[in-house]
């Protein structure tokens, strides 16, 4: 295995609730907006899956070339390429492939992390409605057959979990690691993880990481039920209410990010200019309980396992990018270890902001790091008030100046799987 090849950001995109592009997002963030609204769906009085937070402005045919892929991509798959490809521009590596088509594109990666992709339940409303005139179980045994004949050829492409990977692969030709994970919330993170992996053993220079994901489609609300979903609030877009004394649940979004990690060394050669630093990570898990969801032990050694590889002290980080979401037990699982490992570190929540994205969550705030070491600012948490004076993390309403220049990235699951990532200025 190689020694020394350190691992930099040289770009980063995103598509989110807050707005389409990383200066948009991470603008709305400062000012403490919310993405949250009332969900097309919604009909009368708003209950818990009535709302949430919706990407506005968003028109893939800006960044999904060519456009004829866009038939085999779901709404997911069409975010992730928007995001590597604003990653992808902003890192000067397209310009750099456009002229050095000598260059080995094996030594490009990608991995991305997913979950699964679920349909709209109107691609299926003509089947159902036919096979209204058959009765009982007969109508069950034969639906899938009828849904068969009659769903788009090509229907499976649009909805698979590694197509993110695939997609933004063959757009810039990387024909190195090609991988994706499919971890839940950890999903993105445990994607740089392995991403940084394959730059460090030496098998790629370059790898387009990232992760899409969504938690307001209308087919997840029927098959899913792992967090409880919160209760509207008024003005309902203060209803995403992470650590809140009065939190019950968690408000769903959809977004998507990605970032370009490249060796040193590579990038310092082609002329580019790296924005952030992999200084350590930890990916770690412990098995929450029956009647618990979220583990504070794997959460609390993901955290100090990360800061041991980054060499650097507790007291030396100057951000924590909470993956607090609402949902009390996984609320209470990361307060808890935090104040065992970064009792004082200041905290954000973009989670307020943004709500839960899925899998894509993550990365965004993989981006929120990157974003907040560059402007050496730290965002403020949008509810921050509702916490009360005795909340014991150090939060704030308005933004701050980042005093330390390193940054941790939480995510954890409700099963138990955590991972914590350290960022440092480049």
């Amino acid at each position: 295995m190689p020694n020394g090849r350190e691992v930099v950001i040289t770009g980063v995109g995103a598509v989110t609730p807050l707005g389409v592009g990383t200066e948009m997002f991470w603008n709305a963030l400062c000012q403490r907006h919310s993405g949250i609204g009332v969900m097309p769906h919604a009909n009368g009085k708003i209950g818990p899956t009535d709302f949430g937070a919706m990407i506005s402005d968003f028109e893939p045919k800006q960044y999904v070339r060519p456009r004829k892929a866009l038939k085999v991509m779901c709404r997911e798959l069409q975010t992730a390429f928007a995001a590597a490809q604003m990653a992808h521009a902003e890192s000067g590596f397209e310009a750099f492939l456009a002229d050095n088509d000598r260059y080995d594109r094996s030594r490009i990666g990608t991995v991305f992390g997913s979950e699964m992709f679920y349909g709209s339940p109107d691609e299926l409303a003509d089947t159902a409605k036919r096979m209204s005139t058959h009765q009982g179980d007969q109508a069950v045994v034969e639906f899938g057959s009828f849904a068969m004949r009659e769903l788009f050829p090509l229907w499976m492409l649009k909805y698979l979990p590694n197509m993110a990977a695939c997609h933004v692969g063959i757009a810039v030709q990387a024909f190195g690691p090609n991988n994706t994970l499919v971890l839940g919330d950890t999903s993105g993170p445990a994607a740089l993880v392995e991403s940084a992996s394959c730059i460090r053993r030496g098998i790629a220079d370059a790898v387009f990481t990232g992760a899409s994901g969504t938690r307001i489609n209308e087919s997840g609300f029927i098959y899913s039920g792992a967090c409880p979903l919160a209760s509207p609030r008024e003005p309902l877009t203060d209803s995403s209410r992470p650590f809140s004394p009065d939190r019950d649940g968690v408000v769903g979004g959809e977004g998507a990010a990605a970032l370009l990690l490249e060796e040193r060394d590579f990038a310092n050669k082609r002329g580019a200019t790296p924005i952030a630093r992999l200084a350590g990570s930890a990916v770690r898990f412990v098995p929450a309980s029956a009647s618990q969801r979220g583990s504070r032990r794997a959460i609390e050694l993901a955290l100090s396992a990360a800061l041991e590889q980054a060499g650097i002290a507790a007291q030396d980080i100057g951000l924590v990018v909470s993956h607090a979401m609402g949902d009390p037990q996984q609320d209470e699982a990361e307060m808890e270890a935090l104040l065992a490992v970064l009792p004082k570190t200041p905290l954000c929540a973009p989670i307020a902001s943004t709500a839960h994205c899925g899998a894509a969550t993550g990365s965004m705030h993989l981006v929120t790091a990157v974003l907040a070491l560059r402007h050496q600012t730290i965002p403020p948490l949008r509810h921050a008030e509702s916490l009360g004076e005795d909340f014991p993390l150090d939060v704030s309403a308005s933004p701050r100046a980042l005093k330390h220049p390193a940054v941790v990235v939480l995510t954890h699951t409700p099963q138990g799987h955590a991972t914590a990532i350290v960022l440092t200025a480049a």
